[in-house]
Protein backbone atom coordinates (compact mmCIF):
# COMPACT_ATOMS: atom_id res chain seq x y z
CA UNK A 1 0.00 0.00 0.00
CA UNK A 2 1.67 3.41 -1.01
CA UNK A 3 0.89 6.37 1.43
CA UNK A 4 2.32 9.49 0.57
CA UNK A 5 5.17 10.52 -1.67
CA UNK A 6 6.92 13.74 -2.26
CA UNK A 7 5.15 15.16 -5.17
CA UNK A 8 7.94 17.51 -6.55
CA UNK A 9 12.09 17.47 -6.54
CA UNK A 10 11.93 20.87 -4.42
CA UNK A 11 9.65 22.54 -2.68
CA UNK A 12 10.84 27.03 -2.22
CA UNK A 13 9.11 27.82 0.75
CA UNK A 14 10.41 30.88 3.01
CA UNK A 15 8.32 33.04 5.93
CA UNK A 16 9.39 36.49 6.43
CA UNK A 17 8.72 37.36 9.96
CA UNK A 18 9.31 40.70 11.00
CA UNK A 19 7.83 42.54 13.64
CA UNK A 20 8.21 46.13 15.59
CA UNK A 21 5.96 48.37 17.87
CA UNK A 22 2.32 48.62 17.45
CA UNK A 23 -0.10 47.26 15.76
CA UNK A 24 -3.39 45.11 16.58
CA UNK A 25 -5.08 42.32 14.84
CA UNK A 26 -8.71 40.76 14.67
CA UNK A 27 -11.22 40.27 17.67
CA UNK A 28 -11.12 37.61 19.80
CA UNK A 29 -15.24 37.61 20.54
CA UNK A 30 -17.55 35.67 18.37
CA UNK A 31 -19.97 36.80 16.28
CA UNK A 32 -23.35 36.20 15.23
CA UNK A 33 -24.45 37.81 12.77
CA UNK A 34 -28.38 38.69 10.94
CA UNK A 35 -29.07 40.87 8.25
CA UNK A 36 -27.35 44.14 8.30
CA UNK A 37 -26.92 43.27 12.42
CA UNK A 38 -23.96 42.27 14.02
CA UNK A 39 -23.98 41.22 17.65
CA UNK A 40 -21.23 39.79 20.31
CA UNK A 41 -22.14 36.69 21.86
CA UNK A 42 -20.65 34.66 24.55
CA UNK A 43 -17.74 32.41 23.43
CA UNK A 44 -17.22 28.70 24.68
CA UNK A 45 -13.96 28.41 27.09
CA UNK A 46 -14.12 25.16 26.12
CA UNK A 47 -13.48 25.33 22.22
CA UNK A 48 -10.93 28.48 22.80
CA UNK A 49 -13.47 30.69 22.02
CA UNK A 50 -11.31 31.98 19.56
CA UNK A 51 -12.55 33.85 16.03
CA UNK A 52 -11.02 33.94 13.29
CA UNK A 53 -11.74 37.02 10.92
CA UNK A 54 -9.69 36.89 7.56
CA UNK A 55 -10.50 39.95 4.87
CA UNK A 56 -10.29 39.25 1.32
CA UNK A 57 -10.95 41.34 -2.19
CA UNK A 58 -14.69 39.89 -3.23
CA UNK A 59 -18.16 40.57 -4.32
CA UNK A 60 -21.85 39.32 -4.00
CA UNK A 61 -21.25 38.21 -7.93
CA UNK A 62 -18.40 36.01 -6.58
CA UNK A 63 -20.68 34.46 -4.13
CA UNK A 64 -23.45 33.87 -6.17
CA UNK A 65 -22.40 30.61 -7.46
CA UNK A 66 -21.28 28.38 -4.44
CA UNK A 67 -21.24 25.39 -6.31
CA UNK A 68 -17.16 24.06 -6.46
CA UNK A 69 -17.98 22.84 -9.79
CA UNK A 70 -17.76 26.60 -11.02
CA UNK A 71 -15.51 27.38 -13.35
CA UNK A 72 -15.06 31.05 -13.66
CA UNK A 73 -15.94 34.28 -12.07
CA UNK A 74 -16.39 32.86 -7.97
CA UNK A 75 -14.07 33.35 -5.30
CA UNK A 76 -12.85 30.14 -4.46
CA UNK A 77 -10.96 30.52 -0.83
CA UNK A 78 -13.97 29.31 1.20
CA UNK A 79 -13.88 26.06 -0.43
CA UNK A 80 -11.01 25.12 2.04
CA UNK A 81 -13.18 25.64 5.16
CA UNK A 82 -15.98 23.37 3.74
CA UNK A 83 -14.94 21.57 1.34
CA UNK A 84 -12.00 18.69 0.82
CA UNK A 85 -10.43 16.54 -1.93
CA UNK A 86 -9.76 13.16 -1.86
CA UNK A 87 -5.79 14.19 -1.74
CA UNK A 88 -4.48 17.12 -0.76
CA UNK A 89 -1.09 19.44 -2.22
CA UNK A 90 0.58 20.96 0.36
CA UNK A 91 2.40 23.93 -1.64
CA UNK A 92 4.58 24.30 1.06
CA UNK A 93 6.05 21.27 1.44
CA UNK A 94 5.53 20.18 -1.66
CA UNK A 95 3.54 16.50 -0.64
CA UNK A 96 0.24 15.16 -1.23
CA UNK A 97 -1.31 14.45 2.36
CA UNK A 98 -4.22 12.19 3.12
CA UNK A 99 -7.87 13.96 3.30
CA UNK A 100 -10.49 11.87 1.80
CA UNK A 101 -9.01 8.85 0.59
CA UNK A 102 -6.54 7.34 3.24
CA UNK A 103 -3.74 5.94 0.77
CA UNK A 104 -3.32 5.01 -2.93
CA UNK A 105 -1.50 2.00 -4.84
CA UNK A 106 -0.64 1.94 -8.44
CA UNK A 107 -0.70 -1.11 -10.60
CA UNK A 108 2.48 -2.32 -12.64
CA UNK A 109 2.09 0.01 -15.81
CA UNK A 110 0.35 2.93 -13.70
CA UNK A 111 -3.06 2.19 -15.54
CA UNK A 112 -5.09 1.55 -12.09
CA UNK A 113 -5.53 3.69 -9.22
CA UNK A 114 -6.62 2.30 -6.47
CA UNK A 115 -7.70 4.82 -2.73
CA UNK A 116 -8.96 3.75 0.41
CA UNK A 117 -11.49 6.14 1.75
CA UNK A 118 -11.38 7.68 4.84
CA UNK A 119 -13.97 6.03 6.88
CA UNK A 120 -13.30 8.65 9.54
CA UNK A 121 -14.77 11.31 7.71
CA UNK A 122 -18.60 12.81 7.66
CA UNK A 123 -20.57 15.04 6.33
CA UNK A 124 -21.86 18.04 8.17
CA UNK A 125 -25.59 17.48 8.40
CA UNK A 126 -24.19 14.05 9.70
CA UNK A 127 -24.65 11.68 6.97
CA UNK A 128 -21.50 9.09 6.49
CA UNK A 129 -19.16 10.11 4.00
CA UNK A 130 -19.05 7.09 1.35
CA UNK A 131 -17.54 5.92 -2.24
CA UNK A 132 -21.17 6.87 -3.60
CA UNK A 133 -19.85 10.57 -2.78
CA UNK A 134 -16.73 10.07 -4.94
CA UNK A 135 -18.48 8.57 -7.64
CA UNK A 136 -21.61 11.11 -7.81
CA UNK A 137 -18.28 13.55 -8.08
CA UNK A 138 -16.14 11.92 -10.52
CA UNK A 139 -19.36 11.10 -12.69
CA UNK A 140 -20.72 14.73 -12.39
CA UNK A 141 -17.33 15.90 -14.24
CA UNK A 142 -18.28 13.01 -16.86
CA UNK A 143 -21.66 14.53 -17.35
CA UNK A 144 -20.49 18.08 -17.98
CA UNK A 145 -17.88 18.45 -19.84
CA UNK A 146 -17.70 22.21 -18.99
CA UNK A 147 -16.82 21.27 -15.24
CA UNK A 148 -13.92 19.01 -15.55
CA UNK A 149 -11.85 21.96 -16.50
CA UNK A 150 -8.63 19.36 -16.89
CA UNK A 151 -10.12 16.81 -19.41
CA UNK A 152 -10.02 14.16 -16.93
CA UNK A 153 -12.45 11.71 -18.73
CA UNK A 154 -10.25 11.81 -21.82
CA UNK A 155 -8.06 9.94 -20.29
CA UNK A 156 -9.94 8.10 -18.03
CA UNK A 157 -12.33 4.47 -18.38
CA UNK A 158 -13.85 4.21 -14.92
CA UNK A 159 -14.36 5.15 -11.94
CA UNK A 160 -15.83 2.68 -9.56
CA UNK A 161 -16.06 1.31 -6.19
CA UNK A 162 -15.83 -1.99 -4.18
CA UNK A 163 -17.04 -1.04 -0.80
CA UNK A 164 -15.02 1.74 0.42
CA UNK A 165 -12.27 1.14 -2.11
CA UNK A 166 -12.17 3.54 -4.83
CA UNK A 167 -10.36 2.41 -8.71
CA UNK A 168 -9.43 5.23 -11.13
CA UNK A 169 -8.93 2.97 -14.53
CA UNK A 170 -7.09 4.81 -17.27
CA UNK A 171 -6.97 3.98 -20.70
CA UNK A 172 -2.83 4.92 -20.88
CA UNK A 173 -0.73 5.01 -17.95
CA UNK A 174 -1.49 8.48 -16.13
CA UNK A 175 0.85 9.46 -13.54
CA UNK A 176 -0.27 12.72 -12.54
CA UNK A 177 -3.57 11.56 -11.50
CA UNK A 178 -2.93 11.65 -8.23
CA UNK A 179 -2.15 15.25 -8.73
CA UNK A 180 -4.89 16.11 -10.71
CA UNK A 181 -7.10 14.39 -7.86
CA UNK A 182 -5.72 16.93 -5.47
CA UNK A 183 -7.58 19.78 -7.10
CA UNK A 184 -11.08 18.31 -7.32
CA UNK A 185 -13.65 18.50 -4.27
CA UNK A 186 -15.86 15.86 -3.38
CA UNK A 187 -20.08 16.72 -2.75
CA UNK A 188 -22.34 15.05 -0.61
CA UNK A 189 -24.27 12.24 -3.20
CA UNK A 190 -27.18 12.81 -1.14
CA UNK A 191 -27.96 16.62 -1.61
CA UNK A 192 -26.48 17.20 -5.19
CA UNK A 193 -28.68 13.98 -6.85
CA UNK A 194 -31.96 16.00 -5.62
CA UNK A 195 -30.61 19.11 -8.51
CA UNK A 196 -29.68 19.68 -11.52
CA UNK A 197 -25.80 20.22 -11.05
CA UNK A 198 -24.94 22.00 -14.09
CA UNK A 199 -27.57 24.63 -12.99
CA UNK A 200 -27.33 24.43 -8.83
CA UNK A 201 -25.95 27.33 -7.36
CA UNK A 202 -25.78 25.07 -3.79
CA UNK A 203 -26.55 27.97 -1.55
CA UNK A 204 -26.51 25.89 1.68
CA UNK A 205 -22.90 24.31 1.25
CA UNK A 206 -22.43 21.27 3.09
CA UNK A 207 -19.21 19.34 3.13
CA UNK A 208 -16.79 17.47 5.02
CA UNK A 209 -14.18 20.15 6.32
CA UNK A 210 -13.41 21.41 9.21
CA UNK A 211 -15.90 24.65 9.14
CA UNK A 212 -19.93 25.01 8.14
CA UNK A 213 -20.99 27.59 6.06
CA UNK A 214 -23.35 29.76 8.48
CA UNK A 215 -24.62 33.02 7.81
CA UNK A 216 -23.56 35.18 4.48
CA UNK A 217 -24.42 39.23 4.97
CA UNK A 218 -24.86 40.55 1.61
CA UNK A 219 -21.59 43.04 0.89
CA UNK A 220 -20.03 42.59 4.42
CA UNK A 221 -19.20 38.96 5.67
CA UNK A 222 -19.92 35.26 5.46
CA UNK A 223 -19.60 33.47 9.11
CA UNK A 224 -18.87 30.20 9.71
CA UNK A 225 -18.50 27.62 12.94
CA UNK A 226 -16.28 24.85 13.79
CA UNK A 227 -17.37 21.20 12.71
CA UNK A 228 -16.84 19.89 16.09
CA UNK A 229 -17.21 15.98 15.11
CA UNK A 230 -14.25 17.14 12.19
CA UNK A 231 -12.65 13.70 11.31
CA UNK A 232 -9.20 15.59 12.26
CA UNK A 233 -10.53 17.15 15.74
CA UNK A 234 -12.67 19.73 16.25
CA UNK A 235 -10.88 23.23 15.35
CA UNK A 236 -9.29 25.06 18.71
CA UNK A 237 -11.48 28.10 16.60
CA UNK A 238 -15.18 28.54 17.34
CA UNK A 239 -16.05 30.61 14.48
CA UNK A 240 -14.34 31.79 11.07
CA UNK A 241 -15.44 35.02 9.74
CA UNK A 242 -14.91 35.98 5.86
CA UNK A 243 -15.00 39.86 5.44
CA UNK A 244 -15.56 41.00 2.44
CA UNK A 245 -14.15 44.50 0.74
CA UNK A 246 -14.61 45.97 -2.62
CA UNK A 247 -10.63 46.33 -3.16
CA UNK A 248 -7.62 45.51 -2.55
CA UNK A 249 -7.03 48.80 -0.81
CA UNK A 250 -9.68 48.67 1.69
CA UNK A 251 -8.92 45.11 3.08
CA UNK A 252 -4.95 46.30 3.15
CA UNK A 253 -6.39 49.00 5.08
CA UNK A 254 -8.11 46.89 8.00
CA UNK A 255 -5.56 44.77 8.12
CA UNK A 256 -3.34 47.63 8.67
CA UNK A 257 -5.82 49.16 11.20
CA UNK A 258 -5.83 45.10 13.15
CA UNK A 259 -9.86 44.91 11.98
CA UNK A 260 -8.93 41.29 10.80
CA UNK A 261 -5.77 38.77 11.67
CA UNK A 262 -4.97 37.57 7.91
CA UNK A 263 -6.16 37.69 4.01
CA UNK A 264 -6.01 34.72 1.80
CA UNK A 265 -3.18 37.14 0.11
CA UNK A 266 -4.83 39.78 -0.69
CA UNK A 267 -2.74 43.22 -0.17
CA UNK A 268 -1.58 46.22 -1.75
CA UNK A 269 2.23 45.78 -1.79
CA UNK A 270 3.02 49.08 -1.45
CA UNK A 271 1.94 48.83 2.30
CA UNK A 272 4.15 45.68 2.73
CA UNK A 273 6.64 47.60 4.60
CA UNK A 274 4.04 49.28 6.96
CA UNK A 275 2.22 45.96 7.63
CA UNK A 276 5.60 44.16 8.34
CA UNK A 277 7.08 46.92 10.43
CA UNK A 278 4.00 45.93 12.97
CA UNK A 279 4.59 43.78 15.79
CA UNK A 280 3.36 40.22 15.80
CA UNK A 281 3.43 40.78 11.88
CA UNK A 282 4.37 37.75 9.48
CA UNK A 283 4.43 37.05 5.90
CA UNK A 284 4.65 33.68 4.76
CA UNK A 285 5.73 32.83 0.97
CA UNK A 286 5.82 30.32 -1.06
CA UNK A 287 6.53 29.32 -4.79
CA UNK A 288 3.42 28.10 -5.76
CA UNK A 289 0.19 27.18 -8.46
CA UNK A 290 -0.70 30.42 -9.72
CA UNK A 291 1.47 32.29 -11.96
CA UNK A 292 0.03 36.25 -12.92
CA UNK A 293 0.93 36.93 -16.62
CA UNK A 294 -0.74 39.23 -19.43
CA UNK A 295 -1.99 36.53 -21.46
CA UNK A 296 -2.39 36.94 -25.04
CA UNK A 297 -5.10 36.12 -27.95
CA UNK A 298 -3.17 34.19 -30.31
CA UNK A 299 -6.78 34.37 -32.65
CA UNK A 300 -5.61 38.30 -32.99
CA UNK A 301 -3.84 38.00 -36.19
CA UNK A 302 -1.48 40.68 -35.46
CA UNK A 303 -1.10 38.78 -32.47
CA UNK A 304 -0.65 35.51 -33.80
CA UNK A 305 2.65 36.92 -35.28
CA UNK A 306 5.54 35.15 -33.04
CA UNK A 307 7.94 38.45 -33.60
CA UNK A 308 5.22 40.51 -32.25
CA UNK A 309 4.84 38.44 -29.38
CA UNK A 310 8.45 38.16 -28.89
CA UNK A 311 8.92 41.95 -29.06
CA UNK A 312 5.87 42.63 -26.21
CA UNK A 313 8.07 40.19 -23.91
CA UNK A 314 11.33 42.01 -24.56
CA UNK A 315 9.92 45.32 -24.26
CA UNK A 316 8.68 44.42 -20.02
CA UNK A 317 11.43 45.00 -17.53
CA UNK A 318 9.87 42.38 -15.03
CA UNK A 319 13.03 42.74 -12.19
CA UNK A 320 11.49 46.68 -12.18
CA UNK A 321 7.78 45.17 -12.29
CA UNK A 322 8.40 42.74 -9.29
CA UNK A 323 10.78 45.34 -7.15
CA UNK A 324 7.75 48.01 -7.94
CA UNK A 325 4.63 46.71 -8.23
CA UNK A 326 4.95 43.52 -5.39
CA UNK A 327 8.35 45.06 -3.01
CA UNK A 328 9.79 41.90 -3.96
CA UNK A 329 7.72 39.67 -2.10
CA UNK A 330 6.77 37.32 -5.25
CA UNK A 331 8.58 35.11 -6.91
CA UNK A 332 9.08 35.55 -11.14
CA UNK A 333 6.72 33.79 -13.75
CA UNK A 334 9.02 32.12 -16.42
CA UNK A 335 8.49 32.11 -19.83
CA UNK A 336 8.60 28.46 -19.81
CA UNK A 337 5.76 28.90 -17.14
CA UNK A 338 6.52 26.19 -14.74
CA UNK A 339 7.83 27.88 -11.39
CA UNK A 340 10.31 26.81 -9.05
CA UNK A 341 8.47 24.75 -7.34
CA UNK A 342 9.06 21.90 -10.00
CA UNK A 343 12.64 21.46 -9.12
CA UNK A 344 14.99 20.46 -12.09
CA UNK A 345 11.75 20.03 -14.37
CA UNK A 346 12.45 24.16 -14.78
CA UNK A 347 13.77 24.76 -17.92
CA UNK A 348 16.31 27.33 -16.24
CA UNK A 349 18.23 28.28 -19.89
CA UNK A 350 15.15 28.81 -22.22
CA UNK A 351 13.40 30.55 -18.67
CA UNK A 352 16.73 32.52 -18.96
CA UNK A 353 16.56 32.88 -23.03
CA UNK A 354 14.27 35.92 -23.08
CA UNK A 355 15.25 39.17 -21.09
CA UNK A 356 14.54 43.12 -21.10
CA UNK A 357 16.11 44.48 -24.26
CA UNK A 358 13.71 47.65 -25.89
CA UNK A 359 16.26 48.69 -28.44
CA UNK A 360 16.38 44.82 -29.75
CA UNK A 361 12.72 44.17 -29.06
CA UNK A 362 12.51 47.49 -31.92
CA UNK A 363 14.70 45.59 -34.26
CA UNK A 364 12.70 41.90 -34.30
CA UNK A 365 9.82 44.16 -35.26
CA UNK A 366 11.61 46.27 -38.24
CA UNK A 367 12.78 43.07 -39.27
CA UNK A 368 9.59 41.67 -39.37
CA UNK A 369 8.12 44.16 -41.95
CA UNK A 370 6.82 46.50 -39.25
CA UNK A 371 7.33 50.26 -39.96
CA UNK A 372 7.26 52.79 -37.08
CA UNK A 373 5.01 55.92 -38.38
CA UNK A 374 5.06 59.37 -37.28
CA UNK A 375 2.88 58.72 -34.46
CA UNK A 376 5.74 56.51 -33.37
CA UNK A 377 3.24 53.32 -33.55
CA UNK A 378 4.40 50.49 -35.58
CA UNK A 379 2.35 49.27 -38.57
CA UNK A 380 2.36 46.94 -41.37
CA UNK A 381 0.12 46.64 -44.54
CA UNK A 382 -1.50 49.73 -43.42
CA UNK A 383 -2.14 48.31 -39.91
CA UNK A 384 -1.34 49.47 -36.85
CA UNK A 385 -0.45 47.22 -33.84
CA UNK A 386 -3.16 48.46 -31.30
CA UNK A 387 -4.68 46.43 -29.00
CA UNK A 388 -7.12 46.32 -25.90
CA UNK A 389 -5.97 45.87 -22.37
CA UNK A 390 -7.70 44.53 -19.29
CA UNK A 391 -6.90 44.97 -15.93
CA UNK A 392 -8.71 44.12 -12.33
CA UNK A 393 -10.49 47.33 -10.77
CA UNK A 394 -10.49 48.06 -7.41
CA UNK A 395 -6.60 46.20 -7.31
CA UNK A 396 -4.09 49.52 -7.15
CA UNK A 397 -1.24 47.19 -7.41
CA UNK A 398 -2.56 45.46 -10.70
CA UNK A 399 -3.24 48.76 -11.98
CA UNK A 400 -0.34 50.31 -11.43
CA UNK A 401 1.62 47.41 -12.60
CA UNK A 402 -0.84 47.65 -15.70
CA UNK A 403 0.16 51.07 -16.00
CA UNK A 404 3.41 49.60 -16.26
CA UNK A 405 3.87 47.43 -18.11
CA UNK A 406 1.11 49.23 -20.81
CA UNK A 407 4.24 52.67 -21.37
CA UNK A 408 6.58 49.68 -21.66
CA UNK A 409 4.59 48.35 -24.97
CA UNK A 410 3.84 51.67 -25.99
CA UNK A 411 8.05 52.85 -25.45
CA UNK A 412 7.97 49.69 -27.82
CA UNK A 413 5.79 51.32 -30.43
CA UNK A 414 2.62 49.55 -29.88
CA UNK A 415 -1.15 51.34 -29.00
CA UNK A 416 -2.78 50.50 -25.94
CA UNK A 417 -6.09 50.81 -25.19
CA UNK A 418 -6.85 50.42 -21.34
CA UNK A 419 -10.07 48.45 -20.24
CA UNK A 420 -11.01 47.87 -16.07
CA UNK A 421 -12.98 45.15 -15.28
CA UNK A 422 -14.01 42.80 -11.95
CA UNK A 423 -12.07 39.77 -11.27
CA UNK A 424 -15.43 37.66 -12.19
CA UNK A 425 -15.55 39.85 -15.30
CA UNK A 426 -11.95 38.70 -16.19
CA UNK A 427 -12.01 35.47 -15.64
CA UNK A 428 -15.53 35.42 -17.77
CA UNK A 429 -13.39 37.62 -20.96
CA UNK A 430 -10.50 34.99 -20.53
CA UNK A 431 -12.83 32.09 -20.65
CA UNK A 432 -14.67 33.32 -23.74
CA UNK A 433 -11.01 34.54 -25.47
CA UNK A 434 -12.93 38.35 -25.60
CA UNK A 435 -9.96 40.37 -25.49
CA UNK A 436 -6.28 41.61 -27.13
CA UNK A 437 -3.86 41.39 -24.12
CA UNK A 438 -5.86 40.51 -20.57
CA UNK A 439 -3.81 41.12 -17.37
CA UNK A 440 -4.70 38.01 -14.70
CA UNK A 441 -3.60 35.18 -12.68
CA UNK A 442 -3.31 31.05 -13.70
CA UNK A 443 -3.97 28.27 -11.67
CA UNK A 444 -2.63 24.95 -12.29
CA UNK A 445 -2.36 21.56 -10.88
CA UNK A 446 1.02 20.32 -8.81
CA UNK A 447 2.38 18.20 -11.35
CA UNK A 448 4.41 19.50 -13.96
CA UNK A 449 2.40 17.50 -17.17
CA UNK A 450 -0.93 18.82 -15.47
CA UNK A 451 1.02 22.04 -15.62
CA UNK A 452 1.72 22.09 -18.85
CA UNK A 453 -1.08 20.10 -20.44
CA UNK A 454 -4.17 21.87 -19.28
CA UNK A 455 -2.76 25.28 -19.88
CA UNK A 456 -1.27 24.94 -23.43
CA UNK A 457 -2.43 21.71 -24.95
CA UNK A 458 -5.11 22.90 -28.32
CA UNK A 459 -7.62 20.33 -26.77
CA UNK A 460 -7.55 22.90 -23.95
CA UNK A 461 -8.91 26.30 -25.49
CA UNK A 462 -11.94 27.10 -27.80
CA UNK A 463 -12.29 29.18 -30.34
CA UNK A 464 -12.76 33.07 -29.67
CA UNK A 465 -16.53 33.37 -28.21
CA UNK A 466 -16.93 29.84 -27.11
CA UNK A 467 -15.63 28.78 -23.04
CA UNK A 468 -12.21 26.62 -23.11
CA UNK A 469 -12.08 23.52 -21.33
CA UNK A 470 -9.11 24.33 -19.74
CA UNK A 471 -7.27 27.17 -19.32
CA UNK A 472 -5.09 27.56 -22.65
CA UNK A 473 -6.56 31.06 -22.45
CA UNK A 474 -4.05 31.73 -24.74
CA UNK A 475 -6.18 29.98 -27.84
CA UNK A 476 -2.16 28.53 -28.19
CA UNK A 477 -1.68 25.79 -30.55
CA UNK A 478 1.44 24.40 -31.77
CA UNK A 479 1.26 20.95 -33.45
CA UNK A 480 4.81 20.01 -31.51
CA UNK A 481 3.62 20.41 -28.18
CA UNK A 482 0.29 18.39 -28.59
CA UNK A 483 2.39 15.94 -29.65
CA UNK A 484 5.21 16.01 -26.87
CA UNK A 485 2.44 16.59 -24.18
CA UNK A 486 0.20 13.40 -25.51
CA UNK A 487 4.05 11.42 -25.36
CA UNK A 488 4.14 12.38 -21.68
CA UNK A 489 0.51 11.58 -20.53
CA UNK A 490 1.49 8.04 -21.27
CA UNK A 491 5.20 7.08 -19.95
CA UNK A 492 5.79 6.43 -16.36
CA UNK A 493 9.61 6.77 -16.58
CA UNK A 494 10.85 10.21 -14.85
CA UNK A 495 13.98 10.83 -16.87
CA UNK A 496 12.11 10.45 -20.24
CA UNK A 497 9.20 12.80 -18.57
CA UNK A 498 11.57 15.04 -17.46
CA UNK A 499 13.61 15.38 -21.01
CA UNK A 500 9.81 15.97 -22.76
CA UNK A 501 9.39 18.62 -20.16
CA UNK A 502 12.13 20.15 -20.95
CA UNK A 503 11.44 19.93 -24.52
CA UNK A 504 8.11 21.84 -24.32
CA UNK A 505 9.39 24.40 -22.24
CA UNK A 506 12.00 25.49 -24.91
CA UNK A 507 9.21 25.77 -27.52
CA UNK A 508 6.98 27.75 -24.95
CA UNK A 509 10.64 29.91 -25.21
CA UNK A 510 10.57 30.41 -28.64
CA UNK A 511 6.76 30.99 -29.23
CA UNK A 512 6.62 33.53 -26.31
CA UNK A 513 3.03 32.64 -25.27
CA UNK A 514 2.34 35.45 -23.03
CA UNK A 515 4.18 38.04 -21.29
CA UNK A 516 5.07 36.77 -17.94
CA UNK A 517 4.63 38.70 -14.27
CA UNK A 518 4.88 36.71 -11.00
CA UNK A 519 3.90 33.75 -9.58
CA UNK A 520 1.28 34.75 -6.96
CA UNK A 521 0.07 31.70 -5.56
CA UNK A 522 1.63 32.26 -1.83
CA UNK A 523 2.24 35.72 0.07
CA UNK A 524 -0.03 35.52 2.72
CA UNK A 525 0.08 38.51 5.75
CA UNK A 526 -1.08 37.65 9.39
CA UNK A 527 -0.89 38.35 12.61
CA UNK A 528 0.42 35.57 15.26
CA UNK A 529 0.42 36.22 18.86
CA UNK A 530 -1.93 39.08 18.82
CA UNK A 531 -5.21 37.88 18.90
CA UNK A 532 -4.75 34.45 17.37
CA UNK A 533 -1.94 32.06 17.73
CA UNK A 534 -0.57 28.46 16.90
CA UNK A 535 0.07 29.43 12.91
CA UNK A 536 2.76 26.76 11.28
CA UNK A 537 4.07 28.40 8.79
CA UNK A 538 6.98 26.65 7.75
CA UNK A 539 4.86 23.17 8.03
CA UNK A 540 1.69 24.13 5.54
CA UNK A 541 -0.40 27.35 4.28
CA UNK A 542 -1.08 29.55 6.59
CA UNK A 543 -4.63 29.58 4.78
CA UNK A 544 -4.93 25.46 5.22
CA UNK A 545 -7.03 22.79 6.98
CA UNK A 546 -3.19 22.12 8.86
CA UNK A 547 -3.63 26.03 10.47
CA UNK A 548 -7.32 26.43 10.24
CA UNK A 549 -7.43 23.59 12.81
CA UNK A 550 -4.93 24.19 15.14
CA UNK A 551 -4.74 28.45 15.21
CA UNK A 552 -6.45 29.36 18.71
CA UNK A 553 -6.79 32.40 20.77
CA UNK A 554 -4.32 34.03 22.27
CA UNK A 555 -3.68 34.03 26.15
Amino acid sequence: MKFWRRALAVSAAAALCLSGCGGDAGSGSKTEQTGEKTEAVETSEETGGGVLKFGAQVTDTQLANLSPFATSGTYIEWYKLVYEQLLYFNEVTGELEPALADSYEWNEDKTQLTMKLNEKAAWQDGEDFTADDVLYTYNVLKENPVFDKYALWEKLESVTADGETIVFQSKDPFVALPEYISQIYIVPEHIWEKEDAATFTNSEPIGTGPFIWDTYTTGTSVSFHAYEDYWKGAPKLEQAILMMYNSAANCTLALLKGEIDCTTGTIAMSSLPEFTSKENAKLQTYSGLNNFCVMINHENPQLADPAVRRAMVMAINQEELISKGEYDGVLPTYITWLPDLFGDNVNKEAAASVSYDLEEAQKILEEAGYEKGSDGIYAKDGEKLSFTYYSASGAPAQQMEAGMIQEWLKALGIEITPKLATWAELSQLAQNGDFDLLQNSIAFPPDPYAALNTTFHSSMTAESGSPTPGTNYFRYRNDQVDSLLEQASSLSDETQLAELYQEIQQILAEDCVFLPMYNGSGHIPYYDGTNLTGWTDAEAPIFSTANLINIRAAE
